[in-house]
């Protein structure tokens, strides 16, 4: 059991949607990060409480479900809970709601590690804050059934460089690191750019009537950005279904070669005039088989 508490409120603007007419996945993420923020402090675990005891929370493992569309001008509601701990660690759930329909929109699980600042590490869950998460996990709500996050690698035959930057100071948050909405900015950024590079594009899908849209994301944070960092961004496919293609993507820091964090995300074939998942084309598909069969990654 648990206690869902209000966390957000917004509403879908013209700047908020891509060239689908929806939402785009990374104003998804600013939302649910805004809320995550204030699942903490409603949980009883602001920052106030918990800097004492030598720590706050931090992204280890974030997973997105897309399940309808946010069309302008959606007026959006997220709810939020604290559904579980270990030892080092917190799992909250979050859930975006239309305010008008009550209709879920899209939901969210975050495993938060709780990290010591100065030593830039995990510690232990002090005992003092134990009750505080016992009794949110003694509320009257019920908990959602979460599948566990897949932790083995999907395989990549073939890895294309999709995009690269720089981490700027305002990527940066209270916690002095690229705050997890950059992630999801970069990471959709760079997966509009693998289609060239596995050979179609998106004037050919809007020619063979179909697009994608995404349908989940996994994002694994391994290492800390910090600001001046420079990353790379490859990703190659993983999966390919009868209406969904997997991609992996990985974030590198390019002086050090160290992996800063990886995605799976899964990319749904939609047909934009009955608004529905469809078939991937053969030619698509195709080309999508011949690379997660291609090469050596």
């Amino acid at each position: 059991m648990t206690i869902w508490h209000p966390v957000h409120t917004g509403v879908v603007h013209p700047w908020l949607c891509d060239q689908f007419g929806h939402m785009n996945v990374r104003h998804h993420a600013n939302m649910f990060n805004e809320g995550m923020f204030l699942i903490w402090h409603q949980s009883g675990l602001g920052q106030s409480v918990i800097m004492p005891h030598g720590g706050h929370g931090v992204a280890g493992i974030t997973r997105t479900n897309f399940l309808r569309e946010c069309p302008l001008g959606t007026l959006v509601r997220i709810e939020g809970a604290l559904v579980g701990s270990s030892r080092r660690t917190i799992t909250f759930a979050q859930r975006m709601l239309n305010a008008d329909t009550g209709e879920v929109h899209a939901t969210q699980d975050s495993l938060e590690v709780f990290f010591n600042p100065d030593s830039r590490s995990a510690i232990s869950i002090p005992d003092a804050l134990r009750p505080i998460i016992e009794a949110q996990l003694a509320g009257p709500d019920p908990v959602p059934e979460l599948e566990e996050v897949p932790r083995e690698a999907p395989g990549v035959a073939r890895w294309h460089t999709l995009s690269s930057g720089v981490c700027f100071p305002w990527h940066c948050d209270q916690w002095g690191h690229m705050n997890v909405r950059w992630y999801a900015h970069l990471f959709d950024d760079a997966i509009f750019h693998i289609w060239s590079r596995v050979g179609t594009g998106w004037g050919r899908m809007e020619e063979l009537g179909v697009h994608t849209v995404t349908g989940s994301t996994v994002t694994h944070f391994r290492k800390e950005v910090t600001a001046a960092d420079l990353y790379r961004v490859d990703g190659g496919v993983a999966r390919v279904g009868n209406r969904s293609v997997t991609f992996r993507q990985r974030m590198s820091h390019v002086e050090t070669g160290d992996v800063l964090a990886f995605q799976d995300v899964v990319e749904v074939f939609f047909d934009p005039k009955t608004r529905s998942s469809a078939p991937i084309p053969g030619e698509v598909r195709s080309l999508l088989e011949a690379e997660r069969a291609g090469g050596t990654g």
